[in-house]
């Protein structure tokens, strides 16, 4: 019996540094688990109803229009106070249309008559706010849908 106890008394200092290292590298192994992440890359828009999936598209532009009268119509694109109010001032009013294009498929935005620059002003505010939106979806991996007011 005296060498029975002598014999596990010799085998303690090793299963102690056994099970020492097993925790080691049990906390190891759990530590290197929290920091994976899987995001899913399926980034879509919901506007009107409408869901368009962006996550794919390899380029998104805005375009920005204006049917002056039944034959002629202007791109907006850079356009300032001075020339809507000339384009106002001839026509009365003009038809704005606005629209993002993801890859061929194109999301209408807005689409109305405006009769003054602040009108115009308004619509152009509200539609840069909206490319914003989208730039910033798709930039945050985290983030996968975007839902336009």
């Amino acid at each position: 019996m005296i060498k029975t106890l002598g014999f596990f008394n010799r085998q303690q200092p090793f299963s102690h540094l056994l099970v020492l290292a097993t925790s080691i590298l049990a906390i190891l192994m759990f530590t290197g688990c929290g920091g994976t992440k899987v995001y899913n890359n399926d980034k879509t828009v919901v506007y009107n109803g409408a869901v368009y999936n962006i996550s794919k598209a390899k380029q998104i532009s805005a375009k920005s229009t204006a049917k002056l009268s039944d034959v002629k119509t202007v791109d907006l694109k850079g356009a300032d106070r001075k020339q809507i109010e000339a384009y106002l001032n001839e026509y009365d009013s003009i038809f704005v249309r606005m629209a993002f294009d993801f890859d061929g498929q194109e999301m209408l935005y807005r689409a109305s008559s405006v009769d003054s620059w602040k009108k115009y002003e308004n619509m152009q505010k509200s539609f840069q706010s909206a490319g914003k939106q989208i730039t910033s979806l798709l930039g945050d991996k985290k983030k996968m849908q975007l839902k336009l007011k």
